[in-house]
């Protein structure tokens, strides 16, 4: 089980956002972001409109316009861009209501899936934006090539 694909871009976009936040940039164009992590422009502008809905990302219109945090990132959690994109396991109606639609009452597998989603929000609580900057930071001053070998070498130097 991951994260969807919009929940990952979006993370992406706002680490980026973040970093120029950090160096004193405030307001960052869709194509920027959308040039240095890759994503598809038009899916990111989708994305930063629903995100600017909930009160995640300012946008300024015009020449020296573009996307800005509307929160420090210390202060945004990972969880609540996930919830505000993907609703984890809000498709599964066991999980919203506690009954399976079928079977008319909580079953095994509604009650893991339950579990599983309080989990990942909980843990997701745990991380802010500004963390996710330090840790690409940590990265950056890591050896190994891959994202596994990187991750063994900020655990083993301590994160």
């Amino acid at each position: 089980m991951g994260l969807t694909v919009k929940s990952s871009y979006a993370l992406r976009a706002l680490y980026e956002l973040a970093i120029f936040h950090k160096n004193g940039i405030k307001r960052v164009s869709i194509n920027e972001l959308s040039s240095k992590q890759k994503i598809p422009k038009d899916f990111l502008e989708k994305i930063f409109s629903e995100l600017r809905e909930y009160g995640i990302v300012d946008s300024v219109r015009g020449r020296y316009g573009g996307y800005a945090l509307s929160k420090e990132p210390q202060d945004l959690k990972l969880s609540e861009v996930i919830y505000i994109l993907d609703k984890p396991f809000q498709s599964y109606e066991c999980v919203v209501t506690g009954k399976c639609e079928t079977l008319g009452s909580e079953c095994a597998v509604g009650y893991i899936w339950k579990k599983i989603n309080t989990i990942l929000m909980q843990e997701l609580s745990k991380i802010t934006l500004a963390d996710l900057v330090v840790l690409g930071e940590k990265f950056e001053l890591m050896g190994g090539n891959t994202v596994e070998e990187k991750i063994n070498n900020v655990d083993e130097r301590g994160s």
